[in-house]
């Protein structure tokens, strides 16, 4: 097992602020995140995770939308997906669109920035 790395991070951060009711156990659980496998499929990767057993259970339903954004060496970006099982977070799937191989992105020292799927809106001053 291994550390998250800083996008899977991102990503999961941006997830929580997405489903502000569960914000709270969501970051308890990124807490405890440790990734047990990873896959960089070609066209994106798998992170699948373990959180503690002590961590409080998400209700929200799998899966959740993560991020999406620029990854350089990724001519159209990725998507970010988050799936839960048993209300844990269990994996993170990486995908590019419209293409392009993953073979060579080094995800563990990617340049990306990342925002949420869905916009917030603009507040007025």
């Amino acid at each position: 097992m291994r550390p998250l790395w800083p996008i899977e991070r991102e990503v999961l951060e941006i997830t929580a602020a997405e489903y502000s009711g569960s914000a709270e156990a969501i970051h308890r659980q990124i807490d405890t995140a440790q990734v047990v496998s990873f896959e960089n499929s070609g066209a994106g990767f798998f992170s699948n995770l373990a959180v503690a057993d002590d961590a409080p259970l998400l209700s929200e339903k799998s899966p959740l939308n993560g991020a999406y954004g620029s990854v350089l060496g990724i001519e159209h970006g990725m998507g970010f997906i988050v799936f839960l099982k048993d209300g844990r977070l269990s994996m993170i799937e990486g995908y590019c669109n419209g293409g392009g191989p993953t073979t060579n992105i080094d995800f563990s020292r990617a340049v990306y920035g990342l925002m949420p799927w869905t916009p917030k809106p603009d507040v007025e001053a």
